[in-house]
Protein backbone atom coordinates (compact mmCIF):
# COMPACT_ATOMS: atom_id res chain seq x y z
CA UNK A 1 0.00 0.00 0.00
CA UNK A 2 1.12 3.59 -0.48
CA UNK A 3 -0.11 6.91 0.83
CA UNK A 4 -1.27 8.34 -2.48
CA UNK A 5 -4.10 10.85 -2.30
CA UNK A 6 -5.98 10.50 -5.58
CA UNK A 7 -8.16 13.60 -5.78
CA UNK A 8 -10.15 12.23 -8.72
CA UNK A 9 -11.11 9.06 -6.86
CA UNK A 10 -11.90 10.98 -3.68
CA UNK A 11 -14.15 13.34 -5.62
CA UNK A 12 -15.91 10.39 -7.25
CA UNK A 13 -16.75 8.98 -3.81
CA UNK A 14 -17.70 12.18 -2.01
CA UNK A 15 -20.03 13.24 -4.83
CA UNK A 16 -21.94 9.99 -4.25
CA UNK A 17 -22.15 10.19 -0.45
CA UNK A 18 -25.08 12.56 -0.63
CA UNK A 19 -27.28 10.90 2.00
CA UNK A 20 -24.74 10.03 4.70
CA UNK A 21 -26.74 11.39 7.63
CA UNK A 22 -30.25 10.40 6.58
CA UNK A 23 -32.09 7.45 8.15
CA UNK A 24 -31.57 5.03 5.27
CA UNK A 25 -29.24 2.16 6.08
CA UNK A 26 -27.50 2.45 2.70
CA UNK A 27 -26.99 6.17 3.31
CA UNK A 28 -23.38 5.48 4.31
CA UNK A 29 -22.70 4.00 0.85
CA UNK A 30 -22.31 5.76 -2.51
CA UNK A 31 -25.45 6.18 -4.58
CA UNK A 32 -25.95 4.86 -8.09
CA UNK A 33 -25.24 1.13 -7.78
CA UNK A 34 -27.66 -1.55 -9.01
CA UNK A 35 -27.79 -3.40 -5.68
CA UNK A 36 -26.75 -3.16 -2.04
CA UNK A 37 -26.08 -5.72 0.68
CA UNK A 38 -25.88 -5.22 4.43
CA UNK A 39 -22.90 -7.07 5.93
CA UNK A 40 -23.50 -7.98 9.57
CA UNK A 41 -20.33 -7.97 11.68
CA UNK A 42 -20.39 -11.12 13.84
CA UNK A 43 -21.09 -11.16 17.54
CA UNK A 44 -18.88 -13.34 19.73
CA UNK A 45 -19.71 -16.17 22.10
CA UNK A 46 -18.10 -16.10 25.53
CA UNK A 47 -15.30 -18.32 24.20
CA UNK A 48 -14.61 -15.89 21.34
CA UNK A 49 -16.33 -17.90 18.60
CA UNK A 50 -18.00 -15.68 15.95
CA UNK A 51 -21.80 -15.84 16.06
CA UNK A 52 -24.23 -14.77 13.34
CA UNK A 53 -26.97 -12.27 14.12
CA UNK A 54 -29.49 -14.83 12.85
CA UNK A 55 -28.32 -17.26 15.55
CA UNK A 56 -28.99 -14.69 18.28
CA UNK A 57 -32.39 -13.89 16.76
CA UNK A 58 -33.34 -17.58 16.62
CA UNK A 59 -32.38 -18.10 20.27
CA UNK A 60 -34.81 -15.35 21.23
CA UNK A 61 -37.47 -16.39 18.69
CA UNK A 62 -37.21 -13.05 16.88
CA UNK A 63 -37.21 -12.42 13.11
CA UNK A 64 -33.89 -11.57 11.49
CA UNK A 65 -34.22 -9.20 8.52
CA UNK A 66 -32.09 -6.82 6.50
CA UNK A 67 -33.25 -3.98 8.77
CA UNK A 68 -32.66 -5.65 12.15
CA UNK A 69 -30.79 -3.85 14.94
CA UNK A 70 -28.49 -6.03 17.05
CA UNK A 71 -29.45 -4.45 20.37
CA UNK A 72 -33.09 -5.27 19.63
CA UNK A 73 -32.24 -8.89 18.78
CA UNK A 74 -30.44 -9.13 22.13
CA UNK A 75 -33.38 -7.79 24.10
CA UNK A 76 -36.66 -9.64 23.53
CA UNK A 77 -39.58 -8.69 25.74
CA UNK A 78 -39.94 -12.30 26.85
CA UNK A 79 -37.82 -15.41 26.37
CA UNK A 80 -39.23 -18.51 24.67
CA UNK A 81 -40.09 -21.25 27.19
CA UNK A 82 -37.04 -23.24 28.25
CA UNK A 83 -34.48 -20.88 26.70
CA UNK A 84 -31.94 -18.57 28.31
CA UNK A 85 -30.88 -15.19 26.99
CA UNK A 86 -27.95 -15.38 24.61
CA UNK A 87 -24.68 -14.48 26.35
CA UNK A 88 -21.64 -13.15 24.61
CA UNK A 89 -20.13 -9.96 23.24
CA UNK A 90 -21.74 -7.66 20.68
CA UNK A 91 -20.30 -7.06 17.19
CA UNK A 92 -17.34 -4.74 16.81
CA UNK A 93 -18.38 -1.40 15.37
CA UNK A 94 -16.35 0.22 12.65
CA UNK A 95 -14.39 -2.80 11.41
CA UNK A 96 -14.96 -6.12 9.71
CA UNK A 97 -14.03 -9.35 11.47
CA UNK A 98 -10.73 -10.77 10.13
CA UNK A 99 -12.05 -14.03 8.57
CA UNK A 100 -15.02 -12.08 7.25
CA UNK A 101 -12.77 -9.48 5.61
CA UNK A 102 -10.45 -12.12 4.13
CA UNK A 103 -13.33 -13.99 2.54
CA UNK A 104 -15.02 -10.83 1.29
CA UNK A 105 -11.78 -9.83 -0.42
CA UNK A 106 -11.62 -13.17 -2.26
CA UNK A 107 -15.08 -12.55 -3.68
CA UNK A 108 -14.63 -8.86 -4.47
CA UNK A 109 -11.41 -9.53 -6.41
CA UNK A 110 -13.49 -11.52 -8.92
CA UNK A 111 -15.90 -8.62 -9.50
CA UNK A 112 -13.48 -5.92 -10.64
CA UNK A 113 -11.06 -5.51 -13.52
CA UNK A 114 -8.79 -3.37 -11.33
CA UNK A 115 -8.21 -5.43 -8.15
CA UNK A 116 -4.73 -3.97 -7.74
CA UNK A 117 -5.90 -0.36 -7.98
CA UNK A 118 -8.04 0.16 -4.89
CA UNK A 119 -8.62 3.40 -3.01
CA UNK A 120 -8.98 3.10 0.76
CA UNK A 121 -10.31 5.68 3.22
CA UNK A 122 -9.60 5.35 6.95
CA UNK A 123 -11.33 7.59 9.50
CA UNK A 124 -8.73 9.96 10.94
CA UNK A 125 -10.16 9.96 14.48
CA UNK A 126 -9.00 6.51 15.58
CA UNK A 127 -6.48 8.03 18.00
CA UNK A 128 -3.41 6.17 16.80
CA UNK A 129 -1.33 9.37 16.90
CA UNK A 130 -1.69 9.70 20.68
CA UNK A 131 -1.38 6.09 21.79
CA UNK A 132 0.79 5.05 24.75
CA UNK A 133 1.90 1.64 25.98
CA UNK A 134 1.42 1.01 29.71
CA UNK A 135 3.26 -1.81 31.47
CA UNK A 136 3.09 -2.62 35.16
CA UNK A 137 6.04 -1.05 36.96
CA UNK A 138 7.10 1.04 33.96
CA UNK A 139 6.30 4.61 32.92
CA UNK A 140 3.96 5.04 29.93
CA UNK A 141 5.74 4.75 26.58
CA UNK A 142 4.55 6.59 23.45
CA UNK A 143 3.65 4.25 20.61
CA UNK A 144 4.90 5.39 17.19
CA UNK A 145 2.14 6.72 14.97
CA UNK A 146 1.72 4.35 12.00
CA UNK A 147 0.49 7.27 9.89
CA UNK A 148 3.38 9.34 8.41
CA UNK A 149 3.47 13.03 9.48
CA UNK A 150 3.16 14.15 5.86
CA UNK A 151 -0.11 12.21 5.61
CA UNK A 152 -1.39 13.61 8.92
CA UNK A 153 -0.74 17.09 7.59
CA UNK A 154 -2.03 16.34 4.10
CA UNK A 155 -5.42 16.40 2.39
CA UNK A 156 -8.43 14.39 3.53
CA UNK A 157 -11.51 12.81 2.05
CA UNK A 158 -14.19 14.91 3.73
CA UNK A 159 -17.90 14.42 4.24
CA UNK A 160 -20.01 16.25 6.84
CA UNK A 161 -18.86 15.10 10.28
CA UNK A 162 -16.17 12.72 9.02
CA UNK A 163 -12.61 13.12 7.67
CA UNK A 164 -10.63 10.23 6.20
CA UNK A 165 -7.00 9.47 5.44
CA UNK A 166 -6.60 8.05 1.95
CA UNK A 167 -4.20 5.45 0.57
CA UNK A 168 -3.94 3.13 -2.43
CA UNK A 169 -3.13 -0.53 -2.90
CA UNK A 170 -4.37 -3.93 -3.96
CA UNK A 171 -7.68 -5.23 -2.63
CA UNK A 172 -5.78 -7.38 -0.10
CA UNK A 173 -4.48 -4.19 1.51
CA UNK A 174 -7.86 -3.88 3.20
CA UNK A 175 -6.19 -6.23 5.73
CA UNK A 176 -3.15 -3.98 6.24
CA UNK A 177 -4.13 -2.67 9.68
CA UNK A 178 -5.59 -5.88 11.11
CA UNK A 179 -2.38 -7.41 12.55
CA UNK A 180 -1.47 -4.25 14.49
CA UNK A 181 -4.75 -2.40 15.05
CA UNK A 182 -7.58 -4.87 14.33
CA UNK A 183 -9.00 -2.37 11.85
CA UNK A 184 -10.28 -2.45 8.27
CA UNK A 185 -10.80 0.70 6.16
CA UNK A 186 -14.11 2.48 6.38
CA UNK A 187 -14.34 2.89 2.59
CA UNK A 188 -12.69 0.97 -0.22
CA UNK A 189 -13.45 0.80 -3.92
CA UNK A 190 -11.67 -0.18 -7.19
CA UNK A 191 -10.62 2.20 -9.93
CA UNK A 192 -13.24 0.77 -12.30
CA UNK A 193 -15.94 1.55 -9.67
CA UNK A 194 -17.42 -1.92 -10.00
CA UNK A 195 -18.27 -2.03 -6.29
CA UNK A 196 -17.72 -0.19 -3.02
CA UNK A 197 -17.48 -1.23 0.61
CA UNK A 198 -18.75 1.32 3.13
CA UNK A 199 -18.74 1.38 6.91
CA UNK A 200 -18.70 3.80 9.80
CA UNK A 201 -16.78 3.91 13.07
CA UNK A 202 -20.03 3.70 15.08
CA UNK A 203 -21.80 0.92 13.19
CA UNK A 204 -21.57 -2.88 13.73
CA UNK A 205 -22.35 -3.53 10.08
CA UNK A 206 -21.15 -2.47 6.64
CA UNK A 207 -22.68 -1.99 3.21
CA UNK A 208 -21.43 -3.48 -0.06
CA UNK A 209 -22.64 -1.74 -3.21
CA UNK A 210 -22.27 -3.43 -6.57
CA UNK A 211 -23.82 -5.53 -9.30
CA UNK A 212 -26.90 -7.60 -8.52
CA UNK A 213 -25.02 -10.88 -9.05
CA UNK A 214 -22.33 -9.79 -6.57
CA UNK A 215 -24.90 -9.05 -3.87
CA UNK A 216 -26.69 -12.31 -4.65
CA UNK A 217 -23.46 -14.27 -4.20
CA UNK A 218 -22.69 -12.51 -0.91
CA UNK A 219 -26.20 -13.22 0.39
CA UNK A 220 -25.84 -16.96 -0.21
CA UNK A 221 -22.27 -17.25 1.04
CA UNK A 222 -21.91 -19.64 4.01
CA UNK A 223 -19.12 -17.65 5.68
CA UNK A 224 -20.47 -14.12 5.39
CA UNK A 225 -23.77 -12.92 6.82
CA UNK A 226 -25.22 -10.58 4.21
CA UNK A 227 -28.78 -9.66 3.28
CA UNK A 228 -29.83 -7.63 0.21
CA UNK A 229 -31.25 -4.30 1.26
CA UNK A 230 -33.46 -1.78 -0.52
CA UNK A 231 -32.11 1.72 -1.05
CA UNK A 232 -34.93 3.25 1.02
CA UNK A 233 -34.80 0.75 3.92
CA UNK A 234 -34.45 2.12 7.46
CA UNK A 235 -33.67 0.45 10.77
CA UNK A 236 -36.48 -1.43 12.50
CA UNK A 237 -38.34 0.85 14.94
CA UNK A 238 -37.76 0.51 18.65
CA UNK A 239 -40.04 -2.18 20.11
CA UNK A 240 -43.18 -0.78 21.73
CA UNK A 241 -42.36 -2.36 25.09
CA UNK A 242 -38.95 -0.63 25.17
CA UNK A 243 -40.54 2.73 24.33
CA UNK A 244 -43.08 2.24 27.11
CA UNK A 245 -40.42 1.17 29.62
CA UNK A 246 -38.28 4.21 28.85
CA UNK A 247 -41.30 6.52 29.16
CA UNK A 248 -42.07 5.03 32.59
CA UNK A 249 -38.43 5.43 33.63
CA UNK A 250 -38.49 9.11 32.63
CA UNK A 251 -41.62 9.62 34.72
CA UNK A 252 -40.06 7.81 37.69
CA UNK A 253 -36.91 9.92 37.47
CA UNK A 254 -38.82 13.19 37.36
CA UNK A 255 -41.04 12.26 40.31
CA UNK A 256 -38.77 10.08 42.46
CA UNK A 257 -35.22 10.64 41.23
CA UNK A 258 -34.59 6.95 40.53
CA UNK A 259 -35.76 4.42 37.96
CA UNK A 260 -35.13 0.80 37.00
CA UNK A 261 -35.97 -1.15 33.85
CA UNK A 262 -36.25 -4.93 34.18
CA UNK A 263 -35.24 -7.00 31.13
CA UNK A 264 -34.44 -10.60 30.30
CA UNK A 265 -30.76 -9.62 30.48
CA UNK A 266 -30.98 -7.96 33.88
CA UNK A 267 -31.88 -4.63 35.40
CA UNK A 268 -30.82 -1.19 34.14
CA UNK A 269 -30.76 1.39 36.95
CA UNK A 270 -30.76 5.19 36.74
CA UNK A 271 -30.54 8.07 39.20
CA UNK A 272 -31.28 11.73 38.50
CA UNK A 273 -29.15 14.24 40.40
CA UNK A 274 -31.29 16.59 42.55
CA UNK A 275 -30.00 19.50 40.47
CA UNK A 276 -31.31 17.70 37.36
CA UNK A 277 -27.98 18.40 35.72
CA UNK A 278 -26.68 14.81 35.74
CA UNK A 279 -28.08 11.35 35.10
CA UNK A 280 -26.17 8.44 36.63
CA UNK A 281 -26.46 5.39 34.38
CA UNK A 282 -24.54 2.74 36.29
CA UNK A 283 -20.88 1.62 36.18
CA UNK A 284 -19.81 5.17 37.02
CA UNK A 285 -21.33 6.56 33.83
CA UNK A 286 -22.85 10.04 34.03
CA UNK A 287 -24.68 12.03 31.38
CA UNK A 288 -24.59 15.83 31.53
CA UNK A 289 -28.08 17.24 31.04
CA UNK A 290 -28.25 20.62 29.34
CA UNK A 291 -30.48 23.44 30.59
CA UNK A 292 -34.01 22.78 29.44
CA UNK A 293 -35.28 24.80 26.49
CA UNK A 294 -37.99 24.43 23.82
CA UNK A 295 -35.40 22.88 21.50
CA UNK A 296 -34.08 20.44 24.13
CA UNK A 297 -36.78 19.43 26.62
CA UNK A 298 -35.52 17.59 29.68
CA UNK A 299 -37.85 14.68 28.88
CA UNK A 300 -36.19 14.17 25.49
CA UNK A 301 -32.70 14.39 26.99
CA UNK A 302 -33.61 11.79 29.62
CA UNK A 303 -35.16 9.50 27.03
CA UNK A 304 -31.97 9.53 24.92
CA UNK A 305 -29.71 9.09 27.95
CA UNK A 306 -31.76 6.17 29.27
CA UNK A 307 -31.61 4.44 25.89
CA UNK A 308 -27.82 4.78 25.84
CA UNK A 309 -27.67 3.61 29.44
CA UNK A 310 -29.65 0.45 28.69
CA UNK A 311 -27.28 -0.40 25.85
CA UNK A 312 -24.20 0.20 28.03
CA UNK A 313 -25.41 -1.49 31.23
CA UNK A 314 -26.67 -4.60 29.46
CA UNK A 315 -23.73 -4.81 27.01
CA UNK A 316 -25.97 -4.62 23.96
CA UNK A 317 -23.60 -2.75 21.63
Amino acid sequence: MDWTFDATEVQWMTERLTHFWDRRLVGIAPIGFPAYGRVFHPAYAEDGTPVRWATVAAQHDLPMTATSAFDQLLLPHHLPPGRDAWRGNPPRPGTLDTPQAEHLIEILRCYTKTPDAITFALWDGLGWDGAVRVRLGHPPEPVPDPIPPTVRQGPRMRIPGRDYLVYRGAVEDALHWIPTHHQTPHYWWPQDHAWAVAGDVDLPWSIVAGAADLISQLATDPILEVLPIAVDAVMDPEPAWVTAAIAQAVDDLLHHGTAAIETVRGRAVFRLDPSRCWLDSGFGSRTRLLPESPSRPLVDQLRSAIHRGIVAQLNLY
